[in-house]
Parts: C-alpha cells; structure tokens; sequence
C-alpha cells in the first residue's frame, strides 16, 4: 500500500502493531492485520522514523526518509562501568600542543554531533567550525573590543543601569557577578602579552546556533555541543565549552554577516578542542547541587 507517508510491504508485514504503538503522534493503525496511514493525523507526522526503525520484518519505508539512513543498531559495547569511566575521562582542556586537528577527526565529531536528541525532528541546530588561525585571531580581537566596552561600562553607574535594563535583572546579576571580573581578567592578559584567555590558542573553535523558530532550538544546541564534546573526547581531544564568546558573536552585525549566520538564528554555546598539551593522571569527583525524590 502506498500513500503519502508510507509504504508497507503486504507480504511481511504481520501487523503486530509495533509500528503503531511507538508512534508519538498515532499516525499508523492496524487495519485487517496490516498497517496503515490514518489519513487524518498524516498532517501531525514529525519525520521521526521510529516506525521504520522498529519494525521486525522490515515491511515499513517512509519515501520521505532515504533507506540508506536506517543501519542495523549494534550491540550495547559496554556496560556502566566502562560508560562511567569513560565519563571520567573528560575534563575541561584549556592548554593545547601546536598541533591541527585533522579534517577527518572533526567530521567524526560533528556526524556525532548528528546523533543528539532534538525536540523535533529534524535538527534545528547549525555548527560554524573555525579552524583558520588567521580567523580566530580576528575573532579574539573583536572579543578583546567588545568585552573591553562592558567592562568600562559597567565601571560607572549609568553605564550599569543601561545593562541592567537592557540584559534583564537575571542577566546582569550573571554579568556583574561572573562575566564581568572573567572578561576584565582577560583582556588584561591580551594586553600584557597578547594572551588569549577566551579560546586558549585552541587550533579549533566550533559555534553552535539555531532557528529561534523551531522547538527546543536552545536545548538542541547544547545537547549537540554535548555530544561534539564527548565524541572529541573519544578521539584523544581536548575541550572546553566556552560561554564567552556566543554573546558577542550572536550581538555582532559584522561577526554574523562574516560568518553566514541567518538573521533567526540564535548563537547558543561554543567549544573549543584541540590536541591535550598535558595528561590528567586523576579524575575529580563531581556532585549536583541536590536530588530529591518524591
């Protein structure tokens, strides 16, 4: 049978309802044993796949999804214990050998990056890869201006009160807090030395931005910077997510024409990764702020 969404095979389709159990948006029914499209929720179908991806027989195809997208799921390869220490293993990198990433590597890591979860499908989230030393020291030169500008703001009290009322009062508790004392501390280090304190020397820098349209768009781009990190993690690299530099990217009308950034999309989070200068020998133990169980 075919139709709009779907195309099942009579032949090996049992209809044992799998298909229609697991879809978010009871799009599928079983009808005289075999599935079918229920016509009036065809509209409400969010490309997931998961009837395709589920099925025991193989008797489901979505036109609109290539065959070639669907690959056999391989066996758990580990258990907790090898997760857990692996986890472990991750630890916010801010010195870096001299050394490029190869293009390889960062292809591994963003087809990685691929596999986040998404609020719906498909990805909302984009990923700008800066890996031109020439480019990240223009762009630290525009972090070292911008930041210099808040910071000289925010000595005087006008200049504090525009900020306040322009960042919202949770915004400028962050800025005052924490922002502030970060960016004064590292321009000073530009200025003595021409250290950079924002993105470390990194010989990589990846920006993660989304349509402010689409579902969850925030949450989609952490969670793809997530796994970009652990995947670089898994090739011997070194990261940082760093939340200095989004603000300024996403508030710079030159920084997002320079880099293609579309008018709605927003600049979420950023990381940095490279070849680990140093070996960590010992893990830190690591708790959260509380758990309660209700």
């Amino acid at each position: 049978m075919a139709n709009q969404l779907h195309i099942v095979n009579m032949e090996t389709c049992k209809g044992d309802g799998i298909c229609a159990d697991i879809c978010p948006e009871n799009v599928l029914k079983i009808v005289d044993g075999k599935a079918v499209t229920v016509e009036s929720r065809a509209g409400e179908c969010i490309m997931c796949g998961q009837c395709v991806a589920v099925c025991p027989t193989e008797a489901l195809q979505m036109p609109k999804l290539s065959a070639e997208d669907f690959k056999e799921l391989p066996r758990l390869p580990f258990g907790y214990g090898d997760f857990f220490d692996f986890l472990k293993l991750r630890r916010s990198v801010r010195a870096f050998k001299d050394r490029p990433v190869d293009h390889d590597l960062v292809e591994k890591i963003l087809e990685a990056a691929a596999t986040a979860p998404m609020g719906l499908p498909p990805h909302s989230t984009e990923v700008l890869v800066i890996d031109r030393r020439k480019e990240l020291d223009f762009l630290l030169k525009v972090l070292v201006k911008d930041y210099a500008f808040m910071v000289k703001g925010f000595s005087n009290p006008l200049g504090r009160a525009i900020f306040r009322l322009t960042a919202g009062a949770e915004d400028y508790l962050v800025l005052k807090e924490y922002v502030v004392d970060l960016a004064r501390y590292a321009n000073e280090a530009y200025y003595r030395d021409g250290s950079d304190r924002y993105m470390y020397n990194a010989p990589i820098l990846m920006l993660f931005h989304g349509n402010r349209r689409a579902m969850s768009y925030e949450e989609n781009a952490h969670l793809v910077c997530h796994h970009a990190m652990l995947a670089a993690v898994s090739l011997g690299l070194g990261t940082t997510i760093i939340g200095l530099i989004p603000p300024i990217v996403d508030r710079s009308k030159v920084l997002r024409k320079r880099y293609s950034i579309p008018k709605e999309n927003k600049v979420m989070t950023s990381l940095i990764l490279g070849h680990p200068k140093y070996k960590y020998k010992k893990s830190i133990r690591r708790d959260l702020a509380g758990v309660r169980t209700i």
